[in-house]
């Protein structure tokens, strides 16, 4: 696997005094699911819109399969980007919709094979001649992404590619997604605020916030093992309880016990994370303490 596929070096970027992005070091491997994930303002929109060619770095550049895109125009970049909006033409039908990318590259004929597979690819042969005005959220969706795919892009960027669905139709298209991106091979880049989203689509996913990256792992790992208390509150629920050394073990003022760790720890004060599935209730005169405990300061 090719880790160096998609290189962030050294990213800033500024609106006025405002410090939107500080010193973001990324590498992306090829068709790898990667998701950026953090709330409102921490600066991952505009980091996509960067690789996108829609916004310039102060500093720093982004390496595309060992090119250097950083001052190219948007139209320039082997990439496509799906907006949130999906930005669809409502005044052309589906076909015209998905052939808009490749109509001055390719034959008439070829355009219809094209079209035709990516249909196909995407379960929307049956709406071809429909205008987009006549189609579901999970319609538009689907020719929004098929009008990307078409054009066999190195990259795709996808800007909360889940968030017009409802859940029940979210959840369904979380599942559809990944499988169709295994199956393409795209290297794929997400943004997203909901944390299932990013855990249930991404290979790896970096937590982002006030234009830092705090972490990037797979999800299974920020999960299990988060290394600092933000990423702990922000992923699923956490009980997180502070622990001090008393004597050969650690002590809870919040629980009135001693905890005894598995690992050497250098400070004296710490917190341990600990989630509700991880909990067993257990009669007293039969507990052991063998349940999974996250340690981090």
């Amino acid at each position: 696997m090719d880790n160096n596929f998609l290189v962030i070096e050294n990213i800033s970027k500024s609106f006025g005094d405002n410090k939107v992005l500080e010193n973001i070091n990324l590498n992306i491997s090829k068709s790898e699911f990667f998701g950026l994930l953090g709330s409102s303002g921490s600066g991952k929109t505009t980091l996509l819109r960067i690789l996108g060619g829609f916004e310039k770095p102060d500093t720093g550049r982004v390496i595309l399969d060992g090119t250097d895109i950083t001052n190219l125009e948007p139209f320039e970049r082997p990439l496509n980007y799906m907006f949130q909006s999906y930005a669809l033409f409502p005044h052309l039908n589906v076909f015209n919709n998905l052939a808009f990318g490749i109509k001055e590259n390719f034959t008439q004929k070829e355009i219809e094979i094209n079209v035709r597979n990516i249909a196909e690819l995407l379960s929307i042969e049956h709406l071809l001649n429909r205008r987009i005005k006549q189609l579901s959220g999970g319609e538009q969706q689907r020719v929004a992404l098929g009008r990307c795919l078409i054009k066999k892009p190195k990259l795709l960027l996808l800007d909360e590619p889940l968030a017009a669905l409802d859940k029940k139709l979210r959840s369904k298209t979380q599942l559809e997604l990944t499988t169709l991106q295994k199956k393409l091979k795209i290297t794929f880049v997400f943004v997203t605020h909901d944390q299932e989203e990013a855990m249930s689509l991404s290979d790896r996913m970096a937590i982002m916030k006030n234009g830092l990256i705090l972490e990037c792992s797979s999800p299974e790992e920020i999960y299990e093992n988060p290394k600092s208390l933000y990423t702990a509150n922000f992923i699923g629920i956490a009980n997180i309880i502070e622990i001090y050394k008393k004597g050969e073990n650690f002590y809870s003022d919040d629980l009135g016990i001693n905890f005894k760790l598995n690992k050497e720890l250098k400070n004296t004060k710490t917190n341990i994370l600990l989630r509700p599935e991880k909990i067993k209730i257990q009669s007293i005169n039969n507990l052991k303490t063998n349940q999974h405990l996250g340690v981090f300061s």
